[in-house]
């Protein structure tokens, strides 16, 4: 399969990811064989890295937050922003983790947990001696996703508590 249909596969497949071999063997005008095998080597090259599926947490009765954490570092003894990186990914609060431009070096997304835990967790990644700073940003409703889009449980005029 030529580059160009494999993007759209991509595409396909990232929008969709039950989208079935046939259905995209039909759009991609190819045989589902070749769709297949294609699919295949993409996921043996690490391409396609893994398949996810989004739930809308706030439509259920957790109490659990995600945050986002700002992370100033302050590379030395010949430390690089990899290696700094691969500390912080393997911590199991770490959902995801980029590398930014801008007043921090990197933007972290924690996994859904109590909020208490989160706080260590925040406590844990400052101990890092190359971490310099940190800003804490508790994620108050998802609205949007990966391109989901998440209905609100909210009625309208109700408003988000946001402490008690």
């Amino acid at each position: 399969m030529d580059h160009k249909k494999q993007y759209r596969l991509l595409r396909y497949i990232e929008d969709d990811a039950h989208i079935s071999h046939k259905a995209l063997a039909n759009a991609l005008e190819e045989d589902v064989e070749t769709v297949s095998a294609t699919i295949a080597e993409l996921e043996h090259l690490g391409i396609i890295s893994g398949y996810k599926t989004m739930i809308n947490w706030d439509a259920t009765e957790s109490d659990y937050v995600s945050a986002m954490i700002e992370v100033s570092v302050n590379l030395h003894k010949g430390a690089s922003y990899e290696e700094v990186a691969e500390m912080m990914y393997r911590f199991k609060e770490v959902e995801a983790l980029y590398l930014t431009s801008g007043a921090y070096d990197y933007m972290l997304l924690t996994k859904r947990a109590p909020m208490q835990q989160i706080s260590r967790f925040v406590n844990k990644l400052a101990s890092i001696d190359e971490v310099s700073g940190t800003a804490t940003h508790i994620v108050m409703n998802r609205y949007k996703d990966h391109g989901t889009i998440f209905e609100s449980k909210l009625k309208d005029g109700e408003r988000l508590v946001i402490s008690q």
